[in-house]
């Protein structure tokens, strides 16, 4: 408690007695003032809206009674509020801390009387990572339950699917500090883990190659030739350091053998690596851009983001998104890296959603992206065939003047195939890819035949054979093909610009542009708050609406521009300078 002035000193056993309840009181008042007269208020709202009790039954176990019998100051309900408050307006730790303290709204949603002081930004931290590892889902459910609820008609509306880029909380990084950067890390968990061989590890590798030393030039100032200098120098020390820690006869850490795999990925995406008789490195080069590795790491400070390329002018670091959505509510998140395939998680969005909610869509609707046949296949088998997959197919490549696969005709038993020119091949062989087989004809299959150009690309007689890739799920893109046509499928489509919207909402007004965490488990919890935040906001937004139903509400304009003139008529200077001012009032 205030220490009490010098001059109140005569009546300081009566203020030991009755300040604190005096204080109590008088918050209780100030809210019973404050929160009838602000029913519209968000915080107010979603207070009536969440089920708290839900998830302080979740979150029971974190707290545990001081020895000496004394409740902890924040409970887990002043906390689960806290961090439900951080989404809502998507606010730092810091700035959390200093909203509970000194906005009188949001001190009353999180539970505390007006003159207590707020969690410390480190105490919210705490529980923040408790709910990351241990109820990652617990918001994201609890409140979508409600909704269930609150409209039993959300669970079974089609739903509409798409991606964006979350940036990463880290800046991507070229090829030698991306491999000094993972070496130091390494480093790192071996001495925590290690600390005696640690020691030995020192004195045997060249600690500049790793580190650099003080009168290095910085990289972007260094010549072609010199930063290829630079390059083996870091490789080697690198290599040195894994044949050093893979030697030794000391049991690896978790740890230890994630940064070993990381480093050696780095190292077999980027590089070629030839070595002599002896097993020394003789020749180190560049792969070429076809040949680099998948999921490329770009980062050793968040070594789970990648780069999420979707054309010349979109390429972005970080984390691929994943929404899964009706036209009102998110009802799946999932976050995967920046380099995963879009149509990808699909399946995996509506398995969670029938494994949590027990929701199966009948269609789920997407891009382009989504229209190969492998996609419907995925679909169907994680669903057993109740959900539609509904996407514009993908065309098949073909070459100007040239027969695609979709110009030859499969038999009904998939083992034989007939070209457009009516000859028949049964040899059949299993593509590399496994999505599909090979048939081949053979060059006395093709002579004399008047479709070679289109066939083969030139018109002199074949002397090798000709394979056409057959697609495993043809069947299944010919169902994308057929209902593509069908007035059904429009009609579908039309609310796809429904999911930019949601997705906007996401990104400008709800925090999921840009990862406050790294590492591909947090970012997601992260994208399923940013969705639960949003699924609050638009909850309200509909009640707010259902209340206003039957009542005149006022018209809202984007641009307020002067009424359109009769013909015949025409606005003075005058008349013409009000119309500006009236419109620039009006808009601002």
């Amino acid at each position: 408690m205030t220490s009490i002035p010098e001059n109140l000193a005569k009546i300081a056993p009566i203020l030991d007695k009755y300040l604190t309840p005096l204080l109590i009181w008088l918050s209780s008042l100030v809210y019973e003032r404050l929160i009838p007269s602000n029913s519209d208020h968000l915080l107010i709202a979603v207070d009536k809206l969440v089920d708290f009790s839900t998830l302080e039954e979740a979150c029971a176990s974190y707290h545990k009674q001081n020895g000496n019998g004394r409740p902890v100051e924040h409970t887990v309900p002043n906390l689960l509020r806290a961090i439900l408050l951080k989404y809502l307006y998507d606010l730092s730790l810091r700035e959390l801390e200093a909203k509970i303290q000194y906005d009188i709204a949001a001190k009353w949603f999180v539970g505390y009387p007006v003159f207590a002081n707020a969690p410390d930004h480190s105490t919210l931290s705490r529980f923040e990572t408790y709910l990351i590892f241990n109820h990652p889902r617990l918001f994201f459910d609890t409140v979508l339950e409600g909704i269930d609820a609150a409209f039993p008609d959300e669970r079974n509306r089609p739903q509409i699917g798409d991606t964006f880029a979350m940036h990463a909380n880290a800046a991507s990084e070229s090829l030698i500090k991306r491999l000094r950067h993972s070496a130091q890390e390494l480093l790192l968990a071996y001495h925590e883990t290690v600390p005696q061989a640690y020691e030995k590890l020192l004195s045997s590798i060249d600690m500049d190659a790793l580190f650099g030393n003080g009168d290095e030039k910085t990289e972007c100032y260094l010549s072609t030739e010199q930063r290829w200098e630079r390059l083996l120098h870091a490789v080697a020390g690198v290599l040195d350091c894994l044949v050093f820690i893979k030697a030794a006869k000391t049991t690896i850490a978790p740890s230890v053998e994630q940064w070993i795999a990381r480093l050696e990925k780095i190292l077999a995406d980027e590089l070629r690596l030839e070595w002599d008789e002896n097993g020394r490195l003789s020749e180190i080069s560049y792969l070429s851009e076809n040949k680099r590795g998948t999921y490329r790491i770009c980062s050793a400070t968040d070594p789970d983001a990648t780069i999420r390329n979707h054309g010349p002018k979109k390429v972005d670091f970080g984390y691929n998104i994943s929404v899964a959505a009706t036209i009102n509510f998110i009802r799946e998140i999932q976050a995967d890296t920046g380099s995963r395939p879009d149509a990808a998680p699909i399946p995996e969005l509506i398995a969670s959603q029938m494994e949590n909610h027990d929701v199966c869509p009948d269609k789920f609707i997407y891009d382009q992206a989504a229209g190969y046949g492998k996609t419907v296949n995925q679909v169907e088998k994680a669903t057993d065939g109740k959900t539609r997959l509904v996407a514009k197919p993908m065309p098949s490549k073909r070459k100007k003047g040239r027969f695609s696969p979709d110009d030859f005709i499969l038999s009904e038993d998939g083992f034989s195939l007939t070209c457009p020119n009516g000859r028949v091949s049964h040899r059949k062989y299993k593509s590399g890819s496994g999505d599909g087989h090979n048939f081949r004809y053979i060059a006395a299959q093709c002579q004399l035949c008047p479709l070679l150009m289109q066939c083969r690309g030139n018109d002199k007689q074949p002397t090798t054979k000709k394979d056409t890739f057959i697609s495993d799920y043809r069947t299944e893109w010919n169902q994308l093909r057929e209902y593509s046509k069908t007035e059904e499928f429009k009609l579908d489509m039309s609310l796809r610009p429904q999911i930019e919207r949601i997705i906007s909402g996401l990104v400008l007004h709800n925090g999921a542009r840009r990862a406050h965490f790294r590492g591909s488990v947090k970012v997601d919890f992260q994208a399923k708050m940013n969705a639960t935040a949003y699924n609050l906001k638009r909850w309200v937004s509909l009640l707010a609406g259902k209340l206003l139903a039957g009542k005149a509400t006022k018209k809202r304009r984007r641009f307020s521009a002067p009424p359109p003139q009769q013909r015949g008529s025409s606005l003075s200077k005058h008349d013409l300078s009000l119309s500006k001012g009236e419109v620039g009032l009006q808009t601002a």
